[in-house]
């Protein structure tokens, strides 16, 4: 008997050790991925006393809350912010305030993330392979790399989602109906809280847990338990914009945007485009594997493939609409010198050369077509509608995308936005590959994410460089006796000296209190070359110094010199001036 029993015991531990040993592989790659992309997080030197991008005002917003205990807004913070502003606090009273301080608060949320979507995508069935390149396609992109480096809002909201995705996959793979209610309940309520640091989560909420118990409808109690759980979400979220709205200084952004209908629908398909061959640009590491399956293509194939390369070539060319399509963060990194609201546009900037974008985007787009006929002649698409990935992803995603689409929306689509996207393109791209004979990324996915990680860190450090540039610049003047409101640095530095000196900014859609927003501020009296975009939010800012990237006919030249930094990305040697505006 006892033979017997040691017998079935050690049997049942054998089966159970390849679960185990895949559990602890699995944590392990995880961590492998978490570790390389901190490496190259400090690599890069991201530091400097200064903001990045909003960063500033929601900095601010952590200062005073870890000296008051409330949530104080200042008129820029479209999201409600959340759990990020007492999060950001509690490092400052640690260490003290400083920007640095602030930053670094980011950086075991980004590591989070990065080991969360390793997570996830074993959990959707890629091979340990695959979830290492596609983690480190995350962690190591041009677009997470240096929002890591910031107290911005993107990485902490695509934390809430990857959670919401993972938890709701769980509900999935649960043996039972009570297993996979509970695995609903805590998507959702992790969703509605976490959502409160960037609200464009909550369709995870409002979306994917739904849509995920549409899949589990057939299990008892599930699509009853969902509708108290999406009830409760609405519930919960009207209340917190409620609260939100109600707040001094909040700046909720409107959610219709003007104009006649034909401009909306131009725009919309336009953004709608530029947000698609974005998105393929960013997870390129992952989706190169496809384009070695132009080698099996038939003839007729290969000139269908060279005639429309031709055409979309040509198109580019003619409009200057090469990649990355969409503005704001990858821009200076991949296609034109970056303006990040400081006069001029960096003329000095590392630039792809026209060519070679053109190059890189016909490479994309050749990509896509081999990519949708090895699909269709795979047969792939079949079977789509009874897959969990499918009702996870695909809904929330179609939600997020028509959110932030011009026919509702005033927002431009940046390409930050897309870091919400970067997984469900890949958990869908895997789950494809899973389906081929060799699901296995080949060497070139590796090529590439080694390329776009070279670029990552060397295009943060340059941005981290330029920014400790600007302070060093901007300490000279300060040095002779200038008061801080009397020198524009650009939108981080003047941001900051508005709300110091005038306690918010100045913005139409402040609502509360009544009168704060001054439609006639006093600005610089400066040739329309030389005025900043912002300068008209920045009231209290009442420039004699402008920092500037290079020297403007429109100002006057100084005895200060120039600062030069120096970058990894060619130009190697760069400058930031200082001018004085005229008659001051």
């Amino acid at each position: 008997m006892t033979q017997h029993a040691t017998t079935v015991i050690s049997d049942r531990l054998n089966d159970a050790r390849p679960q185990v040993t895949g559990r602890v592989g699995s944590i392990r790659d995880g961590l492998f991925c978490v570790l390389v992309f901190t490496a190259c997080y400090f690599a890069a030197r991201p530091f400097a006393e200064m903001g990045f991008l909003d960063d500033w005002s929601y900095a601010k917003s952590a200062q005073l809350f870890a000296q008051t205990g409330h949530f104080v807004y200042n008129g820029w913070a479209s999201p409600m912010l959340g759990w990020l502003i007492p999060w950001g606090a509690l490092f400052i009273r640690l260490f003290g305030f400083s920007f640095t301080v602030v930053k670094l608060s980011t950086l075991p949320i980004a590591m989070a993330t990065v080991f969360v979507l390793h997570a996830t995508l074993i959990r959707f069935g890629a091979t340990p392979r695959n979830a290492v390149i596609a983690a480190l396609t995350l962690g190591l992109s041009p677009l997470f790399l240096p929002l890591s480096a910031s107290y911005m809002t993107d990485v902490p909201g695509l934390l809430v989602i990857l959670v919401c995705i993972y938890c709701c996959k769980r509900a999935v793979d649960a043996p039972g109906s009570s297993g996979a209610i509970a695995w609903l309940a805590i998507a959702a309520a992790s969703n509605v809280a976490g959502g409160t640091v960037r609200q464009a989560a909550w369709f995870c909420a409002l979306v994917m847990v739904p849509s995920t118990a549409w899949f589990l409808r057939k299990r008892r109690g599930v699509l009853l338990a969902a509708g108290v759980l999406w009830v409760g979400a609405v519930a919960a979220i009207f209340g917190l914009t409620h609260w939100y709205e109600a707040q001094p200084y909040s700046a909720p952004s409107p959610m219709f945007y003007p104009g006649p209908l034909w401009q909306k629908f131009a725009r919309t398909l336009f953004d709608s485009l530029g947000a698609f061959l974005c998105l393929a640009l960013v997870v390129y590491p992952v989706f190169i594997a496809w384009l070695p399956k132009i080698r099996k293509a038939n003839r007729k194939m290969l000139v269908n493939t060279a005639i429309l390369v031709l055409v979309w070539t040509w198109m580019q060319w003619k409009q200057d609409w090469t990649l990355p399509w969409n503005p704001h963060l990858i821009v200076s990194e991949f296609a034109r010198s970056r303006n990040a609201e400081m006069l001029p546009p960096d003329p000095s900037a590392f630039m792809l050369p026209f060519a070679g974008r053109l190059l890189f985007s016909a490479l994309i787009f050749v990509t896509i077509l081999v990519f949708r006929r090895s699909v269709i002649d795979e047969h792939q698409v079949r079977g789509a509608l009874t897959r969990p990935a499918f009702w996870i992803l695909v809904p929330f995603s179609l939600a997020y995308v028509v959110m932030l689409l011009p026919l509702i929306s005033p927002l431009v689509f940046f390409d930050r936005y897309l870091l919400a996207l970067m997984p469900v393109a890949m958990i869908i791209l895997l789950e494809i590959r899973q389906r081929e004979q060799t699901p296995d990324l080949s060497g070139l996915s590796m090529v590439t994410l080694v390329v776009y990680a070279l670029l990552a860190v060397a295009a943060t450090h340059d941005w981290f460089a330029w920014q400790r540039a600007r302070i060093a610049a901007i300490a000279e003047v300060q040095a002779t006796g200038v008061p801080r409101y009397q020198i524009q640095g650009g939108i981080e530095f003047d941001g900051w000296t508005q709300v110091e000196n005038g306690g918010h900014i100045n913005v139409i859609r402040i609502k509360n209190p009544p009168g704060a927003f001054d439609p006639n501020p006093r600005l610089p009296q400066v040739a329309k070359d030389c005025q900043l975009d912002f300068a008209p939010f920045t009231p209290s800012v009442q420039p004699v110094y402008s920092v500037v990237f290079g020297p403007k006919p429109c100002l006057q030249p100084t005895n200060f010199p120039p600062v030069e930094f120096t970058s990894w990305l060619p130009p190697f040697h760069r400058w930031v001036y200082v001018q004085k505006i005229p008659g001051k």
